[in-house]
């Protein structure tokens, strides 16, 4: 509507657009995150049996890594001495280094033992691997809808699911802000933000913890 006032006022039109910004502008609310229950994370991990996809599903969860990311994954990223995995954004920089938990660790040890010496991808798709292709976000997805269906867990989620999942545990654990849009790869702190609106326990233990120096430091104050 922006754009076709303002053509008319170039046309001559209208002497002037009735929009003005920002008094008229909308503010859309914000889609929280949606994180997998950590029940819910138990039961879809419990039916995984083939290593590929626990392996491929584990990543998203202990790395915080886009399902885009996990399909174009490349051997090369991981460095198994310092227990890192390097994610490259699609101009061919680093965008983050990740650390590998102990299970994500031994399964890409033990997947990548089944995989040829010459294969580029970490997870290649099985309908070209002679032409080196990686398995599809389409195909990504594909399987975690059936591992959900198998599980018998109703929710709509999504291999993103894995990654808020991922930010809000550590939220909780206690690690700051700052450390989880790092690990997250966010641009802004505000995207990291949004999963505080979820999940308050680890805000509410440091306030308790606050206040209680606070009140410590007043009794001392009385003596």
């Amino acid at each position: 509507m922006q754009g076709f006032l303002t053509f008319l006022r170039d046309q001559g039109a209208l002497a002037q657009s009735p929009i003005q910004l920002p008094q008229h502008q909308i503010l859309m609310p914000a889609r929280l995150p949606r994180p997998m229950a950590e029940a819910e994370v138990v039961a879809f991990f419990r039916v995984i049996d083939a290593l590929e996809d626990r392996t491929m599903f584990l990543l998203m969860l202990r790395c915080g890594l886009r399902v885009s990311e996990v399909s174009g994954l490349p051997w090369s990223a991981l460095d198994r001495v310092q227990g890192t995995l390097r994610v490259d954004n699609r101009k061919g920089q680093v965008d983050r280094v990740v650390y590998l938990a102990p299970d994500v660790a031994g399964a890409l040890q033990q997947w990548q033992r089944l995989q040829a010496a010459a294969a580029h991808y970490v997870f290649p798709s099985p309908m070209a691997r002679q032409g080196g292709l990686p398995l599809s976000v389409r195909q990504i997805r594909n399987r975690m809808t059936c591992y959900l269906k198998l599980a018998g867990i109703l929710k709509a989620y999504s291999p993103h699911s894995l990654r808020h999942t991922f930010a809000t545990q550590l939220l909780n654990a206690g690690a700051s802000l700052e450390v989880v849009k790092e690990l997250m790869g966010h641009r802004s702190l505000q995207m990291t933000l949004r999963y505080t609106r979820l999940y308050d326990r680890t805000k509410r233990a440091q306030y308790d913890q606050a206040m209680a120096r606070v009140e410590q430091r007043q009794r001392l104050q009385r003596r």
